[in-house]
């Protein structure tokens, strides 16, 4: 399918594969797709992607996360990780309709030829085929064509804007900002039976606005003149400023613009230096407006389609969105006036470069031909071909499956560059980022639908690095279809499923190995033999300073990411088990509660006692300081002692051995890569096995219940 990339601010048009679509997801033919010239045209002409990475260049939080990188993976893997970052592909779009050709079986109220209108950046994007939740689609009432409803993304803002401002019949208010979204917010603010004051610098926007019936246009100079004149001297009731602005003075001038206790709602983005004399002498309401409404940036409501009960959230996004049809429907909203131009998908670079310089130009519609496909016809080739070199005889054939920051920025390059191995494939559920990954990476084929990968009978491993929840799904999957399997940490996010994975390979005769590569560190195997001489190490600490997550971050999901101590501390719990060639006979864990109730509870002290009498104590904590590093090790037994900071320094005492500085951090990846590739070509006998992850996962779930944290205090 085609599909508009943004790389490094320039547009494109490429061909990829159709996405697959998930639980509670749909599968949508593309009719119609909305460019507009405010969120999409300043994404494009601010850079993109590259513009984001110059800001966070400027950030010191994020300078010193690069130089830890640098000392991680060395001068070439931190180049290329932050090339790939700066020219990485965005899909843009956020609004768009068209009619359903594929649906999971848990959307009954949905079917297969349905006409819908797809809302959301990352799901309604300029793509001939998008897969979309259930919440961010919405049906398309008779009477309403597929061209006007590509715009229902801006027409849920504008509804979600005006019912902040909670207008009254005969009142007055300013629009300040007549781009896309304040040419439908002052007709939704007519339909509601008030009179409307539109404002905006370009001549153009202003008299198109006075065709849509705003009853009096100013320009911005005018504004606060024409707001007391037509409002008997007492201000008007709002104002609503949908303007794209760094400058403050659009808000200022509409706080001065209002009567004793109006009210002023944001729906743009401004700048927010705020007058505070008009808001406290004239108490005025202030407020700003999100998005599409409620639910908009919840997971649990857009991803997982928990909808809110009508009788306590009555107008939420999706609510919006079937009210804005209701006034295409009526009449009482235009849309054709405000698109100046049509171009099809082909033409997409010429549409977003006469948007961005004709300042007449407000709105584009991209179109894109009807599906020929039969409905009983196979499902759509999801896998692309980008060469057909044959393996080598002695080589392994091995797919990836999952592209993200770890695939991307550690696994695909140690791979790359593994004797012995030959990347065949990799998928991931964007197949923007599956080929750009797979072309960095020079794998043969690259694919939306990991099941397919799977079919091909060269493959003799396959290596799972995506989203917690995904990995039981495609490790069983893998071992059904007869592959050798490796599965990034954690194995599974319940020791159930554990269970199940390595029963399944078990049984097909495959092997199963996770991704504990801490026990391939190079300090971590000279620390075990400088003990060699004794009876072994007897205590460990071991401090993991993993620092703070954002709230939204998928790993402290409790769906998909299961929590950080079930994510990323089983880590710990299994080099602890190594080092001591040993089983766990006790566990008791503590946890620091955070001081409000919606943080994330990722600070847990856990003490193991082994059953040959050792100690481990982890602690793992989400509360310490970013600059400090990450990883920190004393092991003692006998008299003897070694430090280890952050797989880069190792300090022995009492042991013969000297002080090791090493010139960047080695965690053991690419040692433990290299071993799999030997288990799975019969030269080493595996010695990580999903019965190490089993043990890990069991380790974590007991932690978490003597800490007292139930899934619902790890998200």
């Amino acid at each position: 399918m085609k599909q508009v990339a943004v790389t490094g601010g320039k547009i494109s048009v490429v061909e990829v594969p159709p996405p697959l679509p998930g639980p509670g997801m749909a599968l949508v033919q593309t009719a119609f797709s909305l460019i507009s010239s405010g969120t999409e045209s300043a994404f494009v002409s601010s850079g993109g992607a590259a513009g984001l990475a110059v800001k966070k260049a400027l950030d010191p939080v994020m300078r010193e996360k690069f130089k830890n990188r640098l000392a991680t993976t060395g001068i070439r893997n931190t180049w290329e990780l932050v090339r790939d970052k700066l020219f990485d592909s965005q899909a843009p779009g956020y609004g768009c309709s068209g009619i359903i050709l594929e649906k999971a079986v848990d959307l009954p109220h949905f079917r297969p030829g349905d006409r819908v209108a797809c809302a959301g950046v990352g799901y309604a994007c300029h793509a001939e085929q998008n897969v979309i939740p259930a919440q961010l689609m919405t049906p398309i009432p008779e009477g309403v064509d597929l061209e006007d409803a590509a715009f229902v993304s801006l027409g849920a803002i504008a509804c979600q804007g005006v019912r902040r401002i909670n207008p009254s019949f005969g009142e007055v208010f300013i629009v300040s900002g007549l781009g896309l979204v304040g040419q439908l917010t002052l007709q939704v603010l007519k339909a509601a039976g008030c009179r409307v004051i539109a404002s905006d610098p370009v001549p153009f926007r202003r008299d198109l606005a006075a065709t849509l019936g705003a009853d009096v246009i100013a320009t911005p100079e005018e504004l606060a003149d024409l707001a007391f004149e037509h409002s008997a001297g007492y201000g008007v009731d709002g104002a609503l400023i949908c303007a794209a602005t760094k400058d403050s003075g659009v808000v200022n001038e509409a706080l001065r613009a209002c009567r004793q206790k109006g009210r002023v709602i944001v729906v743009g983005a401004v700048g927010m230096n705020l007058e505070r004399e008009s808001l406290y002498l004239k108490e005025l309401d202030f407020g700003l407006s999100c998005s599409y409404g409620p639910g908009r940036y919840q997971p649990p409501y857009e991803e997982e389609g928990l909808d809110y009960p009508l009788g306590h959230v009555r107008w939420t996004q999706g609510r919006n969105m079937s009210a804005f049809f209701q006034m295409i429907r009526s009449g009482q909203v235009q849309v054709k006036p405000l698109v100046q131009l049509r171009r099809p998908i082909d033409e997409a670079a010429e549409a977003y470069a006469a948007i961005q310089t004709d300042k007449e130009i407000i709105a584009a519609l991209l179109e894109y031909p009807p599906s020929d496909k039969p409905a009983d016809s196979p499902p759509w080739k999801r896998i692309y071909t980008l060469n057909s070199v044959a393996a080598k005889k002695d080589e392994t054939v091995v797919s990836v499956l999952g592209a993200g920051s770890f695939a991307s920025g550690v696994l695909l390059p140690a791979l790359s560059r593994l004797p012995g191995c030959r990347l065949h494939s990799l998928a991931c559920a964007s197949g923007l980022h599956a080929q750009k990954r797979a072309k960095r990476f020079k794998a043969a084929a690259y694919s939306t639908d990991y099941k397919e990968l799977l079919q091909d009978p060269t493959v003799d491993a396959v290596f799972i690095a995506t989203r917690h929840h995904l990995h039981k799904a495609m490790a069983l999957d893998a071992i059904a279809a007869g592959k050798h399997v490796f599965v990034e940490k954690p194995l599974a996010l319940t020791t159930a499923d554990c269970e199940e994975i390595c029963e399944a390979a078990e049984k097909q005769g495959v092997l199963l190995s996770v991704g504990f590569n801490r026990r391939f560190a190079p300090l971590s195997l000279e620390a075990k033999k400088l003990f060699e001489s004794t009876l072994g190490p007897e205590q460990l600490l071991y401090r993991c300073n993993a620092g703070a997550l954002p709230g939204d971050h998928w790993a402290l999901d409790p769906v998909q990411g299961g929590g950080r101590i079930l994510g990323e501390a089983v880590h710990f719990f299994d080099y602890a088990c190594w080092l001591f060639q040993d089983s766990p006979a006790l566990i008791q864990a503590e946890c620091l509660r955070p001081q409000q109730d919606n943080q994330p509870i990722d600070s847990l002290s856990v003490m193991i006692r082994f059953s040959q009498g050792s100690l481990a104590t982890i602690l793992y904590t989400g509360n310490g300081n970013s600059f400090l590093d990450k990883e920190y090790m004393e092991i003692h037994g006998h008299g003897k002692s070694v430090v280890i900071k952050d797989f880069k320094q190792l300090t022995p005492y009492g042991l013969g051995g000297k002080e090791i500085r090493k010139r960047r951090v080695d965690k053991g990846h690419s040692a433990l890569l290299a071993h799999f590739i030997g288990a799975v070509q019969g030269r080493e006998s595996l010695s990580v096995s999903g019965e190490d992850g089993l043990r890990a996962t069991r380790i974590a779930e007991t932690a978490l219940q003597q800490a007292g944290i139930s899934q619902k205090d790890r998200s």
